[in-house]
């Protein structure tokens, strides 16, 4: 189809866990199926998808390439990289098809227009559905969250112990010393100096956007 085309890939973790190349791998292998043309390299965070959109800046960024750019094609691994509020997924879909992009969804094999250019009919009630099913998810799991720690507190409080103790919280030791942060992030740190906006510093030290922000803030660069 020869169409313009980019990537956008998230993961929610910035440790080293989680990455995005299966995402990227999998979606540059469907570009090329489809005959597509992949015009600008991927656009890749690491953020939580709990993470309004519009505090996403790779999202943003991806968004405002594909309107500035007359990209034809937004690839994504599966809906809820959009984002996994309801609304906010509604209101990107809204932002894409005003514009006149198509999004490829791969997991759910759907996309916001049909083969012959017209919008999808069945789509905003799917999306519906899944952002739906993934906020129930997302509820029932802080839920567990919540209880575990009620009852770690509990158990701390009823036997003298200290949280850490009982297996609250982090091990002792996990937590990086702001002098072990200045070593390790020494190169973003650098950048972030020389006046370099977060994405441009993050790429030249090798770093997610996120760990670029937090960097800035803790060293009020």
């Amino acid at each position: 189809m020869n169409r313009r085309s980019i990537i956008y890939g998230r993961v929610s973790s910035t440790s080293e866990r989680q990455n995005t190349d299966r995402q990227t791998y999998s979606l540059t292998k469907l570009i090329d199926a489809n005959n597509d043309l992949l015009v600008h390299d991927p656009f890749l965070e690491h953020i939580s998808g709990a993470t309004p959109n519009k505090d996403r800046p790779v999202f943003m960024d991806c968004l405002t390439y594909a309107k500035d750019n007359a990209v034809d094609v937004i690839y994504f691994s599966s809906m809820d990289r959009m984002g996994r509020a309801i609304w906010e997924v509604l209101e990107s879909i809204k932002f894409c098809l005003d514009n006149r992009i198509n999004c490829i969804f791969q997991k759910e094999g759907m996309s916001l227009y049909l083969d012959d250019g017209t919008e999808n009919p069945f789509l905003a009630i799917f999306c519906s559905v899944i952002s739906t099913c993934a906020k129930v998810e997302r509820d029932s799991i802080k839920f567990r969250l919540d209880d575990a720690r009620r009852r770690k507190i509990e158990l701390a409080l009823s036997s003298g112990k200290t949280l850490a103790e009982v297996g609250f919280g982090r091990p002792k030791g996990s937590v990086k010393t702001k002098e072990k942060k200045e070593q390790e992030y020494a190169a973003t740190i650098k950048a972030l100096k020389r006046g370099l906006s977060l994405r441009d510093a993050a790429k030249i030290s090798d770093v997610s956007i996120s760990t670029c922000q937090r960097i800035k803030k803790e060293f009020a660069l």
